[in-house]
């Protein structure tokens, strides 16, 4: 678009942001962690003669990090009835995507500014080097180049840029009878995709063919290219450009709207649209009619000077790091002398503000879920995992239905044949299935800000408090959904238990308005300071919203709590699960719902007398889990859980050395308030312990862990990757007391002191060490 030469149907546009593929089309989840990563596209460099690279073009279709190249409007380049006209910018910009490992490059229309036949003999000129390299690329007509719609015939257009321009391309993949629209298919990351370039005014018969061609395809990620759909929120009148919220500054146009209601809004295989037409830059993200995400992008640079000088976008896709990096760039001035670059071209190589030089995460393998399904690795049968040297394996594919709870009286067997199963056991008296991590919203009659807030009371954290400087008051929760809540606990605050609730009354309601009791209190008092008392009451209705309404505390003339918890009756300390990691070979887990504030949760041990309680693996060893941490982790609640860990303090084996902590275990598998993997060991050799550290792993993602031992040293591994912190300290062994190990269990000073809040799947020890190849991921 030109706003001092538009066209008579730019008139009518109006100007209205936690492994991808598997198997045959998609690579493996654990491929990353086990073989070598492919090269990230090359950015561009300021120093860099994009007209010195060489060679022929040939890209890495394989490699998950892949470039994909936009080019828009470069009418300004050829005004031939002016006798304006100029190839060397646009070239200098094909020179540099055929030297730099682009996989494809869309141009995005106003090839020309007057649609003269001179001019589009001179851009098919320029277009002659893709040609002649074989490069995959699409083109499409903007305003510039033509009027009216898709039906219009014969145009000089047409005739230079038609899809018989493409019938040696490899990448051409087809055209509607007008030949206005046309189908291009490139390969990356071992993946086709679809590139769909349409008319600047589409009739429904060119979308009814866009549609088809997309259904013919049904496995193809789609990106749609026009010359109009979004255009800017904001306007060109300064420089630097002021662009509000650059992820989202645009809207749809009057036509973008057409586009979307006839083509992108059904077609879930649509996630990113480039336009050029308006400027200046701009974007938006829009929710399809799936519930997905679509990235709706105008890049434009005609308005800059020499007429953007054929400016390219790029979008670096990388499918391990699950974003595209977008970066504007003009190859022109790039391959220019630095020294001798006039003051206009120093502002345009490279373009760095928020709207030409940013970061667009999207979870491939979740945004293609529904048409490209990932192959589920097959659940493995124990008898695969028994290595030679297997002293234990624990697996959870054979207990209860998931949801369920696992009792006292079910027994998870050692599948190694050894003996070593485990049972449960419970500790504290938490709240019967929890729903704190339920409360979407807290408002309280009064709080004292900042610190001493309403919100505090579901954080897990008693010493954190509500305080009103009244003798009544009242806490509501909003639930995320409708709950039935059977039980309520609260837990007194650090200080003056003068400021305790004594008598109380727990309502519901569905709106926030009419409230129904359900449990009403009086004279209560709590034994000690971070004490809890617990409430049962009968209840079938679930509510969206629930009262704590204090009616009267303990004689202060202040008010006080420090944790209001809501539970829904079912035992949730350990249930069965069906979730599980990508590879992990039984599709089955277990679900811990321990913490500290008080010490709650449950744990599994093996028996008094299991062979593996003796073992010292002096030839070295190899222990594997699986575990996954929930949204709702705290450090306050949970760090310092271990998901393995062995009864007996250090001090009682001995150990006395540097560092040294004489009550704590002799081995344990940990993490830390961070998330971060420790593995903590006393071997027989050393009186003091060696550890080993890995880097904070966030949550609701599966993790495989690993630590392994050859007899003189211990190294730690997260999904197959080795963690910086490894120490060189010969470590031989592990020392014990003949005790029982724990799943999910850390003890201090003799007793339980945390127990594991999240996902733990299989787990295996084996008494050597396993190369990397043969680690439960292994393929």
């Amino acid at each position: 678009m030109s706003v001092h030469h538009e066209g008579g149907d730019a008139r009518q546009a109006g100007q209205s942001r936690r492994g991808f593929l598997r198997n045959a089309a998609l690579a493996g989840a654990g491929a990353a962690a086990l073989g070598a990563t492919a090269a990230t596209p090359a950015f561009a460099d300021d120093a860099e003669r994009s007209s010195a690279q060489k060679g022929k073009w040939n890209p890495d279709t394989t490699s998950r990090q892949f470039t994909l190249a936009v080019m828009p409007d470069t009418q300004f380049l050829y005004w031939g009835s002016q006798h304006s006209v100029n190839r060397e910018p646009q070239e200098e910009s094909f020179r540099y995507i055929i030297g730099n490992d682009i996989v494809f490059m869309s141009h995005l229309g106003d090839l020309t500014e007057d649609a003269d036949p001179s001019s589009f003999q001179e851009v098919g000129k320029a277009f002659e080097l893709l040609d002649a390299q074989g490069v995959g690329y699409s083109v499409l007509a903007g305003n510039h180049d033509v009027s009216g719609d898709d039906s219009r015939g014969s145009t000089s257009y047409l005739q230079t840029m038609g899809p018989q321009r493409f019938k040696r391309a490899k990448t051409f993949a087809g055209s509607d009878p007008s030949g206005y629209n046309t189908a291009h298919i490139f390969r990356a990351a071992g993946q086709d995709w679809l590139v769909l370039a349409l008319d600047w005014r589409t009739t429904d018969q060119g979308f009814a063919w866009a549609d088809n061609f997309i259904k013919a395809h049904p496995k193809l990620p789609v990106i749609l290219t026009t010359h109009e759909i979004v255009a800017p929120n904001y306007g060109d009148n300064v420089f630097p450009y002021v662009y509000g919220d650059p992820e989202n500054n645009a809207s749809l146009s009057s036509y973008g709207q057409t586009v979307w209601n006839k083509l992108i809004n059904d077609n879930d295989q649509i996630f990113l649209t480039l336009n050029g037409h308006y400027w200046p830059a701009a974007r938006m993200t829009r929710q399809n009619a799936a519930g997905n995400d679509v990235h709706l992008h105008l890049t434009n640079y005609q308005n800059r000077y020499y007429g953007g000088a054929a400016m390219l976008r790029l979008y670096h896709f990388d499918l391990d790091r699950n974003i595209i990096d977008v970066e504007t760039v003009a190859p022109w001035i790039l391959a220019q002398d630095p020294d001798k670059r006039n003051v206009l071209a120093a502002q345009q190589a490279r373009l760095t503000t928020a709207t030409d030089d940013f970061s667009v995460p999207i979870d491939f393998e979740q945004r293609f879920a529904r048409f490209i399904p990932v192959p589920q690795r097959a659940s493995r049968p124990a008898g695969k995992l028994l290595v030679p040297g297997t002293l234990a394996y624990w697996r959870f594919d054979g207990g209860g239905a998931p949801g369920t709870p696992v009792t006292a009286d079910q027994t998870i067997r050692d599948l190694s044949g050894h003996g070593n199963d485990l049972t449960l056991e419970s500790v504290g008296a938490a709240v019967l299935g929890s729903l704190r991590d339920q409360v979407s919203a807290v408002t309280a009659s009064a709080e004292n800000a900042p610190n001493e807030v309403a919100v505090n009371l579901k954080d897990g954290n008693p010493s954190s408090k509500w305080l009103v400087f009244d003798t009544t008051g009242s806490v509501t929760y909003r639930m995320a959904k409708p709950v039935v809540a059977r039980s309520y606990s609260l837990t007194s605050a650090n200080d003056e238990p003068g400021r305790d609730p004594k008598d109380f009354t727990l309502q519901g309601s569905a709106d926030g308005n009419a409230w129904t009791d359900l449990d009403a209190q009086t004279g209560q008092s709590f034994s000690a300071r971070l004490a809890t008392n617990t409430y049962t009451f009968t209840n079938t209705t679930a509510y969206a919203y629930y009262r704590l309404a204090i009616t009267a505390n303990s004689g202060d003339a202040l008010l006080q709590l420090g944790e209001w918890d809501l539970g829904d009756g079912a035992n949730h300390a350990l249930v069965w699960s069906a979730d599980h990691h990508p590879d992990q070979p039984a599709h089955a887990s277990l679900t811990f719902a321990g913490g500290k504030n008080p010490l709650h949760g449950a744990y599994l041990t093996t028996a008094a007398k299991a062979a593996l309680n003796a073992e010292t693996f002096g030839r070295g060893f190899t222990i594997e889990a699986f575990v996954k941490f929930p949204l709702d982790w705290s450090s306050s609640n949970n760090a310092w859980s271990a998901v393995l860990s062995r009864w007996g303090e250090a001090g009682k084996a001995g150990k006395s050395g540097a560092n040294t902590d004489l009550q704590e275990p002799v081995a344990s598998l940990s993490f830390s308030d961070g998330r971060e993997p420790q593995f903590n060991v006393y071997p027989l050799n050393q009186k003091s312990p060696t550890t080993n550290w890995g880097h904070s792993l966030p949550e609701d993602t599966w993790w495989h862990v690993a630590v392994v031992n050859d007899g003189r040293h211990t190294t730690l591994y997260v999904e197959g990757a080795e963690t910086i912190d490894n120490p060189d300290t010969v470590s031989n062994g592990i020392a014990t007391l003949g005790l029982q190990w724990m799943l999910g269990g850390y003890e201090y000073g003799g007793k339980i002191d945390q127990i594991f809040h999240g996902s733990v799947g299989d787990v295996r020890i084996v008494n050597r060490a396993l190369p990397v190849d043969q680690f439960m991921i292994g393929k």
